[in-house]
């Protein structure tokens, strides 16, 4: 029966809970905390007898619900109902949701020696709320340090490397640098978790931006009129191995064109060589016949030898048959008659020979 009724007790108390809702919580710029009703648990005598010790605690969605026990106690609890020793319990909303902030205009030196007036503005999020109740003003203590970061930022960069750009990893260049400072802010960092980062303003010196831009534009200028230099000495460069290279080819070709004309000039005056010994060869071959000719009318006129008649015949028909072999079948000499002329001489010699032979035999016998 006792359990029975500490059971419908417990459904009632939180039938009740669920009846009134949920809260609606705002927080306040730069608060992070707003304190609850205070929750009772076991304050009727009946209650405590029947151990029904309980309370709802009715949490909205953008809320962490700490409730502070009697005993000092703190514990963040989800909303619904809890069964608790009887007492007294201290409630505190804090946010959960991810907030915005943006700190001061800080003006610094940049490392290049450039003044920097910069504005923040930061994205954060409770993440331990319990460590975050323990902190005084834990929002203007964050503030704070980042406004410490912002000048630390202008001071270690240069002025081209203040704007955000994204590192190697995709992740962002000035979150990674203030995260990694906030990190070493201990509980503040368990307490609080910086999720972005972003400058908000970025101004700097106006004399010294219109120095600056100017020695920009003359390095810019600089640098242009260096890369021309440099790719006027690239184009002398190379018409001077052009030159070099035509140079070179032109005399290979003219050493080429000498030693060709050399090689013809050779072979001219071997050509005229020949030819003249075919003419002289062709001159002495037409006195050798017209001698042998005259040898045989010779032989055929006189009816008178002293001789046998037979051995006069048949010198004749040699002489005959070596008078057809040399005859020349073309008027034009061949490069083969040309470059061997050893036939015709050694046939020239044996119509001289026989044509001697002949007149011999037609001298009269003593």
């Amino acid at each position: 029966m006792i359990r029975f009724l500490r059971t419908l007790i417990l459904r009632n108390i939180e039938r009740e809970g669920r009846n009134q809702g949920s809260p609606t919580i705002k927080f306040d710029n730069r608060k992070i905390f707003v304190a609850g009703e205070n929750l009772y648990a076991g304050e009727w005598w009946p209650l405590r007898a029947l151990g029904a010790n309980a309370f709802y605690l009715p949490l909205p969605s953008n809320a962490y619900g700490v409730v502070i026990y009697p005993d000092g106690t703190t514990r963040n609890l989800a909303g619904g109902l809890h069964e608790v020793p009887p007492g007294l319990y201290k409630l505190q909303y804090v946010d959960k949701h991810e907030r915005f902030d943006v700190t001061a205009p800080i003006s610094e030196m940049a490392l290049d020696g450039e003044k920097l007036t910069l504005t923040v503005m930061v994205r954060y999020r409770v993440t331990e709320p319990i460590t975050a109740l323990r902190i005084d003003k834990p929002i203007e203590t964050l503030i704070e340090h980042l406004q410490t970061d912002v000048a630390q930022y202008i001071r270690t960069h240069n002025h081209n490397d203040i704007a955000d750009a994204p590192e190697a990893n995709g992740t962002s260049k000035i979150l990674s640098f203030f995260t990694q400072r906030h990190a070493d802010r201990f509980p503040l960092s368990r307490a609080i978790a910086i999720t972005g980062i972003e400058l908000k303003e970025f101004t700097g010196d106006m004399d010294y931006i219109n120095i600056r831009r100017n020695d920009l534009i003359q390095q810019q200028q600089d640098q242009i009129n260096k890369q021309q230099l440099d790719r006027q000495k690239e184009i002398e460069k190379l018409k001077a191995e052009h030159k070099v290279a035509m140079d070179a080819i032109s005399a290979k070709a003219a050493a080429e064109q000498t030693a060709l004309r050399s090689e013809i000039l050779h072979e001219t005056q071997k050509r005229d060589i020949q030819l003249d010994e075919l003419r002289q060869q062709s001159q002495r071959r037409h006195e050798l016949v017209v001698k042998a000719v005259d040898a045989i009318s010779q032989a055929l006129e006189h009816s008178g030898y002293s001789r046998n008649s037979a051995e006069i015949k048949s010198a004749i028909g040699d002489l005959l048959s070596a008078v057809r072999e040399d005859r020349p079948e073309t008027t034009q000499p061949s490069t083969k008659n040309m470059n061997n002329t050893h036939p015709r001489t050694t046939n020239n010699d044996k119509i001289e020979d026989l044509t001697n032979t002949l007149l011999n035999l037609l001298k009269p016998r003593k």
